[in-house]
């Protein structure tokens, strides 16, 4: 919930700051635009606002789809006439038409033009689809999307990341014409804006977990214990935790699963498994694959994602050999028998 709370506020922060960010313009005059004539001043400008659609919290890991919208809030705020129109000039209607020509053309300063988006990590552990994202025009008061692939990172810490939306585009400044009503020659000083924004995207908290330690009594032919030690890495306390091995020869498993209950983020468990080999099995060591099934902060079940591990099979031990390792045993054993079959016959 906290979280959320500091994402929606980092969220208003961001579009109040795009409103008062200053704007890079890159302004260029064609040269017959000093030859033509300007019948009308228009102030008005586009103002774009970027604003992500859906939901900006993922897990680590996660692939996921960027749909942002650019909307223009542009708009005209001022027409004021610029050339006198004398009305006894022998081409009055000329010039009429002309003017109007040009407020048409004028009308369109709070369009964006040729606006081109690109989507940045800025350093976040967040990959980001390259290229830059076009949109011909965008009129004020249209709505248009632009849509970003986006890969976060398997070890990403849980927490806020920017990322950073740049657009630039096109809009007209000002606007002037020439030459006949049936050929006009109409000239626009254009300038190119650049901006940007922050997106906020949120890398939930969530248990994650790592193997520490593995170790066997494995033997050809034999049933023994293996031993996993998983700790959790994460930022959750992961309960009612279940170790899972999966079944694959030549093992077979008395129980492929064990209960380890709760794992706090940075503790440690081990989970015991009773473990028999098959015929099939040699001494060597052995890829399989392991999990913890666990529940989530919320109280849903989560899969943790699957972890290789290797398992080290030794050569059965001979009969033979077994008994000379358990000589002094056995020899111990004879020993108390004899004693105490003598003490028997002692107490007849």
């Amino acid at each position: 919930m906290q979280n959320r709370r500091i994402l929606a506020a980092l969220t208003a922060a961001t579009l109040i700051a795009i409103c008062i960010a200053p704007i890079s313009p890159a302004k260029y005059i064609p040269e017959s635009y000093t030859r033509s004539t300007n019948y009308y001043d228009v102030t008005g400008d586009p103002l774009l606002v970027a604003t992500l659609v859906g939901d900006n919290e993922f897990c680590r890991g996660e692939d996921a789809v960027l749909e942002i919208t650019l909307q223009n809030y542009g708009a005209i705020y001022r027409i004021e006439g610029d050339e006198y129109i004398d009305p006894g000039d022998s081409d009055h209607s000329d010039e009429e038409k002309l003017a109007a020509i040009e407020f048409g053309v004028e009308l369109e300063k709070s369009a964006a033009d040729r606006t081109r988006a690109v989507l940045l990590a800025d350093g976040a552990p967040i990959d980001v689809a390259a290229g830059v994202r076009e949109i011909e025009t965008i009129e004020a008061g249209k709505t248009e999307a632009v849509r970003f692939p986006i890969r976060i990172d398997d070890n990403a810490p849980a927490g806020i990341y920017q990322l950073r939306l740049k657009v630039c585009y096109d809009h007209i400044d000002n606007v002037q014409v020439g030459g006949t009503p049936g050929d006009p020659d109409i000239n626009c000083w254009n300038v190119t804006e650049t901006w940007h924004q922050s997106i906020p995207i949120l890398v939930e908290k969530e248990s994650d977990f790592e193997v520490v330690d593995v170790s066997s009594t494995l033997m050809v032919r034999e049933t023994g214990f293996l031993n996993i030690t998983y700790r959790n890495t994460g930022e959750e306390v992961a309960t009612d935790a279940v170790a899972r091995i999966s079944d694959m020869l030549p093992f077979t498993a008395t129980r492929n699963q064990e209960r380890i209950e709760t794992l706090a983020p940075g503790e440690a468990a081990t989970a015991c498994f009773r473990v028999s080999t098959g015929r099939d099995a040699v001494p060597k060591v052995y890829d399989i694959s392991t999990g913890i099934r666990f529940k989530d902060e919320d109280g849903d079940i989560r899969i943790s994602d699957p972890m290789q591990i290797g398992v080290s099979v030794a050569p059965k031990v001979p009969f033979s050999e077994k008994l000379r390792a358990k000589k002094w045993w056995i020899i111990a054993v004879v020993v108390v028998l004899a004693a105490f079959g003598g003490w028997r016959a002692w107490k007849r």
